[in-house]
């Protein structure tokens, strides 16, 4: 089965890359592989992670783990972890637990991107 992500490394002088999620963020051995993935953007010089969630229509707390990992793995390395294109449906439980005070968030990728140059 394949992973319901896929990570786009985008070269260029701000580095970062772009995980696309599928239509479910439901953790599982998504999660793993995700995680296993991360691990390996520090020795491609990434400094920035953008996810965007734009095709989640199913989320649940396994899933929101997932994101929380992501952006734990990440910050050991001090890579910045953002989210963007956050469907409504998404966004009401990231503020009913209160992650939406833990990540950056951005409307859409082009949003996040051009804060990189900031």
């Amino acid at each position: 089965m394949a992973s319901d992500f896929i990570i786009d490394k985008v070269s260029g002088k701000d580095n970062f890359a772009l995980v696309i999620f599928g239509n479910q963020l439901t953790g599982g051995n998504d999660a793993l592989i995700l995680i296993s993935k991360l691990n390996e953007l520090p020795d491609n010089y990434v400094k920035f992670v953008i996810a965007d969630l734009s095709k989640v229509e199913i989320i649940n707390s396994s899933g929101l783990g997932t994101l929380v990992s992501a952006l734990t793995t990440l910050k050991k390395y001090e890579i910045e972890f953002w989210l963007c294109s956050v469907p409504e449906k998404v966004q009401k439980l990231l503020e009913m637990t209160h992650l939406n005070k833990v990540f950056k968030i951005f409307e859409n990728t082009e949003a996040a991107i051009s804060n990189l140059k900031n």
